[in-house]
């Protein structure tokens, strides 16, 4: 094999290296360009994430854990702001499923996340035995996660005082709304004092309770002298208000 027969073959050689490597580019950018762009599973968590920080992290120090979701979910790429939605007017705390949806292309998606929130709620400083009036010596604060509790913790002394334990509470428990009950202000039965308020007018007169009553709450009562029915407001110890 003479020298120009040694050139025309690596000469061969390389062009056919230049159009093997031309084909194989083309071939992998028409597969990028084919394959459609998905919206990557940790953008879903983040979106998440800021939402509930937004939201909630001015009250709670919160840690999150995202349940895994399935590799095969491939959503496209949204070309709008990412939205998280719940489906509940309670605070998404403790294990949730919080939803996340894209306008452009419009879908939909739940996260499985376990939201921890931790903040001072108030527990019982000793035993308080069923029927007892709460006051401040009966309270203490501890953080708690309050994802614990669904019946719904205290965060407000204001809100718990003068409240009856509905059962034995003991030692240490965090208090729930299904542990306490307003105390009763007014008894049905009892004589109570209606204060008429009006155009700068009060008057005073006797009448009687139709309904238990506990503070706030809006009651029947029965005027002595005119015997009318009336709706009233607790306001104190066996004490109305009416509006004229």
């Amino acid at each position: 094999m003479n020298q120009s027969e040694n050139n025309l073959i690596t000469a061969c050689k390389f062009w056919l290296t230049v159009i093997f490597m031309a084909v194989f580019a083309l071939y992998i950018t028409g597969n990028v360009v084919a394959s459609p762009a998905y919206e990557a599973h940790s953008s879903l968590q983040q979106a998440v994430k800021t939402y509930l920080h937004d939201n909630y992290a001015d009250q709670y120090d919160l840690t999150l854990k995202f349940g895994r979701l399935d590799k095969r979910l491939r959503l496209k790429k949204c070309k709008t702001r990412l939205q998280v939605f719940t489906t509940s007017n309670q605070q998404p705390f403790g294990p949730s499923s919080i939803g996340v949806r894209c306008e452009n292309p419009d879908w939909r998606v739940r996260l499985p996340v376990h939201v921890h929130a931790y903040t001072n709620v108030i527990v019982a400083k000793h035993p308080i035995p069923r029927g007892d009036m709460i006051t401040k010596h009966h309270l203490k604060f501890v953080r708690h996660d309050v994802g614990r509790y669904h019946a719904g913790v205290f965060t407000d002394i204001n809100n718990l005082l003068g409240m009856i334990a509905k059962r034995p509470i003991r030692n240490t428990a965090v208090i729930t709304a299904q542990m306490v009950k307003p105390r009763l202000l007014v008894s049905r039965g009892e004589m109570v004092t209606i204060i008429a308020e009006g155009n700068g007018l009060k008057i005073r007169t006797a009448g009687k309770a139709l309904m238990d009553g506990h503070h706030g709450q809006v009651i029947s009562v029965k005027n002595n002298r005119s015997g009318r029915k009336l709706s009233a407001e607790v306001v104190a110890r066996s004490t109305v208000r009416v509006k004229m």
